[in-house]
């Protein structure tokens, strides 16, 4: 079987990737978490020496880095272009507006009213944030417990939401589903296909 290899800004990020890879018939390969979006950008020039010869994913949130994703593309690269190997695919504005794309998956796993889930992901400021905020409205106080940070805390997230935001991914999230609600997961996913039909992931 043809392998990916990926990386990836954190922990969250990860069986996102793992999905895209296994959606389009491969097998992912964890190769590098990063602590953050500097840690990734670091990266991106030996990665792109690496995809001469090797399949790369490398997933790179937008946040407010750049006004769209080929301005951050361009300062990535600019001593060069992206290898043939590369896919360097960035979510718009970050990786939780891909998640909430899901509207009927995250709805039924975060135990929040479906009409509450913004039905344009990709149009969000904060898509971090807005995932934090729909679990206030959870059902299920676990879930407010894990996603939601406590008061005084100073942090953005609740003390389990990386272990449950993943496990909604594994075992939940549906990408091709959650395409329909979000252009840059859709790009994404055409741009993967392409690879493999082309037979450049190979």
């Amino acid at each position: 079987m043809t392998v990916v290899h990926f990386a990836v800004e954190g922990r969250t990020d990860v069986p996102v990737a793992q999905h895209l890879i296994r959606l389009v018939g491969l097998v992912p390969q964890q190769t590098l978490v990063a602590r953050g979006k500097s840690g990734l950008d670091a990266r991106v020039s030996s990665i792109n020496r690496s995809a001469t010869r090797l399949n790369w994913l490398v997933l790179r949130d937008l946040d407010r880095d750049a006004p769209c994703a080929s301005g951050l593309l361009g300062s990535l690269f600019r001593r060069g272009s992206p290898a043939g190997r590369l896919a360097l695919r960035v979510p718009v504005r970050a990786i939780e507006s891909w998640l909430l794309a899901d509207r009927a998956g995250f709805a039924e796993a975060f135990a929040v009213t479906p009409h509450h889930v913004p039905e344009h992901p990709d149009a969000l400021d904060n898509p971090k944030r807005a995932l934090v905020n729909l679990c206030r409205r959870s059902r299920k106080a676990d879930i407010r417990d894990a996603i939601v940070p406590r008061a005084g805390s100073g942090r953005q997230v609740g003390p389990e939401y990386t272990d449950r935001v993943s496990t909604f991914v594994r075992t939940v999230w549906e990408p091709s589903r959650a395409a329909a609600h979000s252009p840059s997961l859709q790009r994404t996913i055409t741009a993967l296909q392409r690879l493999v039909g082309d037979g450049i992931w190979s």
